[in-house]
């Protein structure tokens, strides 16, 4: 290799890496917005805004122990107002809330 070429291949390998470090940047998924209890996909998965409010008759295995806060798919931050919900997307739900499709954190998934 001659050494004009050595630079250049070192040049490129450090702008490679460069563009890789940033890269993930660039690519940073915006927080999603708050889920609105009001849609159609919220409504039809029973989801309130505190868990209290659960139709019983609809959910009678609900109980009031179950919250998003507790719930494998949220993964907010603890004393977070809001935290985003895999089962909905990423969209963001209170800790106090609820949907039909409560996981227990540490239960089989």
């Amino acid at each position: 290799m001659t050494p004009n070429s050595r630079r250049t291949f070192l040049f490129q390998l450090a702008a490679g890496a460069a563009t890789l470090g940033l890269g993930r940047f660039a690519l940073a998924e915006e927080a999603k917005p708050a889920l609105d209890p009001n849609d159609a996909y919220a409504k039809a998965m029973g989801f309130v805004v505190n868990t209290a409010d659960a139709d019983a008759a609809k959910f009678p295995k609900h109980s009031t122990d179950q919250s998003c806060v507790n719930c494998q798919l949220y993964s907010g931050a603890d004393g977070a107002e809001l935290g985003p919900c895999s089962f909905f997307g990423g969209r963001q739900v209170p800790p106090t809330g609820w949907c039909r499709n409560h996981k227990p954190k540490g239960a089989p998934a």
